[in-house]
Protein backbone atom coordinates (compact mmCIF):
# COMPACT_ATOMS: atom_id res chain seq x y z
CA UNK A 1 0.00 0.00 0.00
CA UNK A 2 1.00 3.65 -0.43
CA UNK A 3 1.88 4.92 3.03
CA UNK A 4 2.19 8.56 1.94
CA UNK A 5 -1.51 9.13 2.48
CA UNK A 6 -3.52 12.09 3.69
CA UNK A 7 -5.00 11.76 7.16
CA UNK A 8 -8.42 11.15 5.59
CA UNK A 9 -7.17 8.32 3.39
CA UNK A 10 -5.14 6.85 6.24
CA UNK A 11 -8.17 6.92 8.56
CA UNK A 12 -10.29 5.14 5.95
CA UNK A 13 -7.58 2.53 5.32
CA UNK A 14 -7.38 1.68 9.05
CA UNK A 15 -10.94 2.44 10.07
CA UNK A 16 -11.55 -0.87 11.88
CA UNK A 17 -9.78 -2.98 14.46
CA UNK A 18 -9.72 -5.86 11.99
CA UNK A 19 -7.80 -3.83 9.39
CA UNK A 20 -5.29 -2.69 12.01
CA UNK A 21 -4.91 -6.23 13.37
CA UNK A 22 -4.19 -7.58 9.88
CA UNK A 23 -1.47 -4.98 9.31
CA UNK A 24 -0.02 -5.64 12.78
CA UNK A 25 0.09 -9.39 12.05
CA UNK A 26 1.76 -8.72 8.69
CA UNK A 27 4.49 -6.61 10.33
CA UNK A 28 5.03 -8.85 13.37
CA UNK A 29 5.00 -12.15 11.49
CA UNK A 30 5.73 -11.38 7.80
CA UNK A 31 6.17 -15.09 7.01
CA UNK A 32 3.32 -16.29 9.22
CA UNK A 33 2.97 -17.02 12.91
CA UNK A 34 6.12 -17.97 14.85
CA UNK A 35 5.99 -18.96 18.53
CA UNK A 36 8.21 -16.55 20.54
CA UNK A 37 9.39 -19.43 22.75
CA UNK A 38 9.89 -22.56 20.64
CA UNK A 39 9.69 -21.00 17.13
CA UNK A 40 6.95 -23.44 16.09
CA UNK A 41 4.86 -22.15 13.19
CA UNK A 42 1.40 -23.49 13.96
CA UNK A 43 -1.10 -22.15 16.49
CA UNK A 44 -4.74 -22.25 17.45
CA UNK A 45 -6.48 -18.89 17.48
CA UNK A 46 -9.03 -17.62 20.00
CA UNK A 47 -11.07 -14.79 18.47
CA UNK A 48 -13.52 -14.09 21.30
CA UNK A 49 -11.20 -11.43 22.75
CA UNK A 50 -10.70 -7.84 21.55
CA UNK A 51 -7.53 -9.03 19.83
CA UNK A 52 -6.84 -12.60 18.68
CA UNK A 53 -4.98 -14.88 21.11
CA UNK A 54 -2.52 -17.33 19.56
CA UNK A 55 -1.67 -20.60 21.33
CA UNK A 56 1.30 -22.57 20.05
CA UNK A 57 0.32 -26.14 19.11
CA UNK A 58 3.69 -27.43 20.31
CA UNK A 59 4.52 -25.74 23.63
CA UNK A 60 1.08 -24.21 24.36
CA UNK A 61 2.55 -20.76 24.91
CA UNK A 62 -0.05 -18.03 24.44
CA UNK A 63 0.69 -14.67 22.87
CA UNK A 64 -1.15 -11.80 21.21
CA UNK A 65 -0.36 -9.31 18.49
CA UNK A 66 0.66 -6.58 20.93
CA UNK A 67 2.94 -8.61 23.23
CA UNK A 68 6.50 -7.31 22.96
CA UNK A 69 5.39 -4.12 21.21
CA UNK A 70 4.93 -0.50 22.29
CA UNK A 71 1.19 -1.24 22.44
CA UNK A 72 1.44 -4.10 24.95
CA UNK A 73 -1.31 -4.16 27.62
CA UNK A 74 -2.85 -0.98 26.23
CA UNK A 75 -6.65 -0.76 26.39
CA UNK A 76 -6.69 1.87 23.66
CA UNK A 77 -8.03 0.50 20.33
CA UNK A 78 -5.46 -0.27 17.66
CA UNK A 79 -7.03 2.18 15.21
CA UNK A 80 -6.29 5.01 17.67
CA UNK A 81 -2.73 3.80 18.05
CA UNK A 82 -2.33 3.84 14.27
CA UNK A 83 -3.67 7.40 14.10
CA UNK A 84 -1.35 8.44 16.94
CA UNK A 85 1.63 7.07 15.05
CA UNK A 86 0.52 9.00 11.97
CA UNK A 87 0.18 12.27 13.90
CA UNK A 88 3.49 11.87 15.74
CA UNK A 89 5.29 11.85 12.39
CA UNK A 90 3.82 15.33 11.84
CA UNK A 91 4.80 16.71 15.26
CA UNK A 92 1.84 17.32 17.57
CA UNK A 93 1.33 18.03 21.26
CA UNK A 94 -0.40 15.60 23.59
CA UNK A 95 -3.34 17.99 23.79
CA UNK A 96 -3.69 18.07 20.01
CA UNK A 97 -3.31 14.31 19.87
CA UNK A 98 -6.03 13.80 22.49
CA UNK A 99 -8.46 15.75 20.29
CA UNK A 100 -7.46 13.97 17.08
CA UNK A 101 -7.82 10.43 18.41
CA UNK A 102 -10.48 11.25 21.03
CA UNK A 103 -8.82 10.07 24.21
CA UNK A 104 -8.00 11.80 27.49
CA UNK A 105 -4.95 14.03 27.74
CA UNK A 106 -3.23 11.52 30.04
CA UNK A 107 -3.79 8.68 27.56
CA UNK A 108 -2.55 10.78 24.64
CA UNK A 109 0.54 11.83 26.61
CA UNK A 110 1.32 8.21 27.50
CA UNK A 111 0.82 6.94 23.95
CA UNK A 112 3.03 9.69 22.55
CA UNK A 113 5.84 8.90 24.97
CA UNK A 114 5.58 5.17 24.30
CA UNK A 115 6.03 5.93 20.61
CA UNK A 116 8.96 8.26 21.39
CA UNK A 117 10.52 5.47 23.46
CA UNK A 118 10.42 3.23 20.37
CA UNK A 119 12.08 6.04 18.40
CA UNK A 120 14.79 6.38 21.06
CA UNK A 121 15.58 2.67 20.98
CA UNK A 122 15.74 2.78 17.19
CA UNK A 123 18.05 5.79 16.95
CA UNK A 124 20.38 4.44 19.64
CA UNK A 125 21.16 1.41 17.46
CA UNK A 126 22.32 3.42 14.45
CA UNK A 127 25.74 5.09 14.94
CA UNK A 128 26.79 7.92 12.65
CA UNK A 129 29.17 6.94 9.87
CA UNK A 130 31.21 8.58 7.11
CA UNK A 131 32.19 12.23 7.55
CA UNK A 132 30.93 13.19 11.01
CA UNK A 133 30.91 16.64 12.58
CA UNK A 134 30.24 17.11 16.30
CA UNK A 135 29.33 20.38 18.03
CA UNK A 136 28.55 21.30 21.59
CA UNK A 137 25.31 23.28 21.70
CA UNK A 138 22.35 24.01 23.93
CA UNK A 139 18.58 24.01 24.08
CA UNK A 140 16.63 26.87 25.63
CA UNK A 141 14.42 29.86 24.92
CA UNK A 142 14.66 31.19 21.35
CA UNK A 143 12.43 34.27 21.45
CA UNK A 144 13.88 37.77 21.22
CA UNK A 145 12.38 38.54 24.62
CA UNK A 146 14.38 35.73 26.24
CA UNK A 147 17.66 37.49 25.36
CA UNK A 148 16.88 40.14 27.97
CA UNK A 149 15.66 37.80 30.69
CA UNK A 150 17.77 36.94 33.66
CA UNK A 151 18.38 33.42 34.90
CA UNK A 152 17.45 31.83 31.57
CA UNK A 153 18.08 28.09 31.86
CA UNK A 154 19.70 26.19 29.02
CA UNK A 155 20.24 22.47 28.56
CA UNK A 156 23.66 21.53 27.22
CA UNK A 157 23.53 19.36 24.10
CA UNK A 158 25.92 17.48 21.88
CA UNK A 159 24.89 17.71 18.25
CA UNK A 160 26.40 15.38 15.67
CA UNK A 161 25.74 14.69 12.01
CA UNK A 162 26.93 12.62 9.11
CA UNK A 163 27.54 15.03 6.25
CA UNK A 164 27.80 14.67 2.49
CA UNK A 165 30.79 15.65 0.37
CA UNK A 166 29.00 18.96 -0.25
CA UNK A 167 28.54 19.56 3.49
CA UNK A 168 24.82 18.73 3.66
CA UNK A 169 23.46 17.19 6.86
CA UNK A 170 22.48 13.61 6.08
CA UNK A 171 21.68 12.10 9.49
CA UNK A 172 21.72 13.82 12.86
CA UNK A 173 21.79 12.98 16.55
CA UNK A 174 20.92 15.40 19.34
CA UNK A 175 22.10 14.30 22.78
CA UNK A 176 21.14 15.87 26.10
CA UNK A 177 24.29 15.88 28.23
CA UNK A 178 23.56 14.38 31.68
CA UNK A 179 24.49 16.38 34.78
CA UNK A 180 27.30 14.00 35.71
CA UNK A 181 29.02 14.80 32.39
CA UNK A 182 28.94 18.58 32.93
CA UNK A 183 31.30 21.00 34.65
CA UNK A 184 29.97 24.55 35.03
CA UNK A 185 27.55 23.88 32.17
CA UNK A 186 30.21 22.58 29.79
CA UNK A 187 30.58 18.97 28.65
CA UNK A 188 33.58 17.25 30.21
CA UNK A 189 36.07 15.31 28.11
CA UNK A 190 34.75 12.11 29.62
CA UNK A 191 31.18 13.07 28.68
CA UNK A 192 32.19 13.80 25.09
CA UNK A 193 34.12 10.53 24.92
CA UNK A 194 31.09 8.58 26.17
CA UNK A 195 28.91 10.17 23.48
CA UNK A 196 31.38 9.40 20.70
CA UNK A 197 31.71 5.77 21.80
CA UNK A 198 27.92 5.29 21.86
CA UNK A 199 26.80 7.33 18.86
CA UNK A 200 29.63 7.49 16.31
CA UNK A 201 31.14 4.56 14.42
CA UNK A 202 34.79 3.97 15.26
CA UNK A 203 35.82 4.17 11.58
CA UNK A 204 34.09 7.54 10.99
CA UNK A 205 36.04 10.54 9.70
CA UNK A 206 35.48 12.68 12.80
CA UNK A 207 35.83 16.37 13.61
CA UNK A 208 34.80 17.59 17.08
CA UNK A 209 34.26 21.19 18.20
CA UNK A 210 33.82 21.18 22.01
CA UNK A 211 32.58 24.28 23.84
CA UNK A 212 29.49 26.43 23.34
CA UNK A 213 31.46 29.37 21.93
CA UNK A 214 33.98 27.43 19.86
CA UNK A 215 34.43 29.24 16.53
CA UNK A 216 35.19 25.89 14.87
CA UNK A 217 31.64 24.64 15.36
CA UNK A 218 30.03 23.43 12.16
CA UNK A 219 27.57 26.19 11.26
CA UNK A 220 24.90 24.09 9.45
CA UNK A 221 24.73 21.86 12.53
CA UNK A 222 24.55 24.90 14.79
CA UNK A 223 21.66 26.24 12.71
CA UNK A 224 19.94 22.85 12.90
CA UNK A 225 20.08 22.90 16.71
CA UNK A 226 18.61 26.40 16.82
CA UNK A 227 15.78 25.37 14.49
CA UNK A 228 15.09 22.31 16.65
CA UNK A 229 14.86 24.48 19.77
CA UNK A 230 12.66 27.03 18.02
CA UNK A 231 10.30 24.32 16.75
CA UNK A 232 9.98 22.63 20.13
CA UNK A 233 9.46 25.93 21.93
CA UNK A 234 6.68 26.93 19.53
CA UNK A 235 4.93 23.56 19.43
CA UNK A 236 5.41 22.25 22.97
CA UNK A 237 5.75 25.57 24.83
CA UNK A 238 8.60 24.51 27.08
CA UNK A 239 10.06 21.06 27.73
CA UNK A 240 11.62 20.15 31.05
CA UNK A 241 14.96 18.36 31.27
CA UNK A 242 13.34 15.07 32.32
CA UNK A 243 11.74 14.35 28.93
CA UNK A 244 13.85 16.58 26.68
CA UNK A 245 15.80 13.68 25.18
CA UNK A 246 12.58 12.03 23.96
CA UNK A 247 11.63 15.18 22.03
CA UNK A 248 15.14 15.59 20.64
CA UNK A 249 15.06 12.01 19.36
CA UNK A 250 11.65 12.57 17.77
CA UNK A 251 12.80 15.73 15.99
CA UNK A 252 15.98 14.08 14.73
CA UNK A 253 14.06 11.00 13.61
CA UNK A 254 11.71 13.09 11.49
CA UNK A 255 14.61 15.03 9.97
CA UNK A 256 16.46 11.86 9.06
CA UNK A 257 13.54 10.82 6.87
CA UNK A 258 13.39 14.03 4.83
CA UNK A 259 15.77 12.72 2.17
CA UNK A 260 14.51 9.12 2.14
CA UNK A 261 11.94 7.64 -0.20
CA UNK A 262 10.63 5.25 2.45
CA UNK A 263 7.50 6.28 4.32
CA UNK A 264 8.14 7.53 7.85
CA UNK A 265 4.69 6.30 8.95
CA UNK A 266 5.42 2.76 7.81
CA UNK A 267 8.84 2.78 9.48
CA UNK A 268 7.52 4.16 12.76
CA UNK A 269 4.74 1.58 12.87
CA UNK A 270 7.34 -1.12 12.26
CA UNK A 271 9.51 0.25 15.07
CA UNK A 272 6.57 0.35 17.48
CA UNK A 273 5.90 -3.32 16.70
CA UNK A 274 9.55 -4.29 17.18
CA UNK A 275 10.25 -2.33 20.40
CA UNK A 276 9.15 -3.25 23.95
CA UNK A 277 6.74 -1.06 25.86
CA UNK A 278 7.77 1.46 28.51
CA UNK A 279 5.37 1.72 31.43
CA UNK A 280 3.81 4.81 32.97
CA UNK A 281 5.69 4.37 36.29
CA UNK A 282 9.02 4.26 34.43
CA UNK A 283 8.13 7.37 32.45
CA UNK A 284 7.07 9.37 35.49
CA UNK A 285 9.51 8.20 38.17
CA UNK A 286 11.89 10.80 39.50
CA UNK A 287 15.49 10.73 38.41
CA UNK A 288 17.82 9.18 40.97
Amino acid sequence: MDWKLSIGAFSRRFATEEACARKLYEIKWPEGYVCPLCRHREASVTRTRRLPLYECLKCRHQTSLTVGTAMEKSKTPLRKWFLAIYWLTRGVTARQLSKEIRVTYKTAWLIAHKIRHAIRLTTSELPLTGHVRVNEDRHGPTSLYSVYRRNVKYQTLIAAASISEEGKLLRVKLHQVPAEHLFVGVTTRYGMRCFLQQCVASEADLKVAPGIYNSARYRPLNAFCYEASRFMNEIYCGIGPKHLQAYLDEYGYRFNFTSREESIVRDLLRQCVARPVITYPKLTRKAA
